[in-house]
Formats: structure tokens, sequence, C-alpha cells
């Protein structure tokens, strides 16, 4: 049991230093990522006079339930028209990178990296058979989660892209280091009916 947590702690770390290169590297970290340079000052302001609340705004904006035909016809014109999007904002600002997020990203990746070695301790195969399905443990979150928002709210795909090597090339290199800690659980006879 110490194993399993000691490795499912050291792949979690692993991870979350794999991320940490990913997103702040000069090459893969602005990846799908836009500055509205010139226009940025316009914009904040406007922002900053109609929006006071913090949130997660899509827009154009529209009831989700109860609409009538006409309100849905309008909504569905102004989506055509454009523009169109997905705005998380706060009014109050705050620091770039506070300590707090990062520890919150610490612990959870050390928490999936816990769940990676529970279910390692209770599989067989080659050390690389092992470390390639905490690698696909990764590609399903992605599938799950990332392509999810780049079809349904248009996240540009290159971010997108950038989730998939955070979250597949991350989990191979901790699959590896925790496939190599956990030995293969043995295979059970088959009970004869």
């Amino acid at each position: 049991m110490k194993k399993i947590l000691l490795s499912g702690i050291l792949g979690g770390i692993v991870a979350f230093i794999w991320s940490a290169i990913a997103h702040m590297n000069p090459v893969t970290g602005p990846l799908g990522l836009s500055m509205m340079n010139e226009k940025e000052d316009a914009v904040l302001a406007a922002l900053k006079a109609n929006l006071q609340q913090p949130g997660l705004y899509f827009f154009p904006g529209c009831e989700m339930t109860g609409r009538t035909k006409e309100q849905e016809a309008a909504w569905t014109a102004k989506c055509k028209a454009g523009p169109v999007g997905l705005l998380l904002y706060d009014p109050n600002g705050r620091e770039p990178m506070e300590p707090k997020q990062l520890v919150i990203e610490l612990l959870a990746t050390v928490l999936c990296g816990l769940i990676a070695a529970s279910i390692l301790s209770a599989t067989v195969g080659s050390l690389r058979c092992r470390a390639t399905m905490v690698a696909m443990m990764g590609l399903f979150t992605w599938l799950a989660l990332s392509i999810s928002q780049w079809n349904w709210y248009a996240f540009p795909f290159s971010f997108i892209a950038l989730d998939a090597i955070d979250q597949v090339i991350g989990w191979l290199l901790a699959g590896f280091l925790m496939a190599k800690m956990i030995k293969p659980a043995q295979p059970q006879p088959m009970a004869n009916p």
C-alpha cells in the first residue's frame, strides 16, 4: 500500500511538472490564446462599464427554457450574425498566478496520480503496457472534456491540442514512473465451473 501511495504522489508530481513545462514554455504555452492588442483598453472599458458580476458568459445570451418560437428565431438570427462566444470574466481582477492556484492544481494532479496508481496495482502487463494504460487515462480525459469544449463552445483547436500534449504525455511520463514502482498484479487462475 505504501508503494501505491508513494508512486501515486510521485506520478502526480511528474504530471504536474510536465503540465507546467507544457503551459509555460514559449512554443506550446501560447497555443490557442489570442490577444486583443491595441483594442484591449476599449474592450476592457466596455466590459467594466457593463458587467459587474463575475461569471462565465455565453453570448448572444438567451433563456435556456421557456422560449417562444419567436425568441428562438431571434436568438438563432443573432447567433448566425455574430459575434458569438464564451467569456470567463472577473471584474475585480486578481494576481496572474496565485500560490493557491498552484497548490490546488498540484493536489488535484496528485489525486489523479493516486487513482492511476491504484488502478495500476490491479493490472497485469509489461512496464510499457501499463505506462501506456496511464497515458490512455490522460487521453480519455482529453476526449471527454477538451473535445467537448472545442465542439460545443468553439475553443480554438490549438488550445485543445495543448491539452492533449499536457494530458497524454504528462500521464505517459507519470505512468512509466508508477509502473516501474508498482509490481504488476498476478493473474488469477480461472475457476472451473
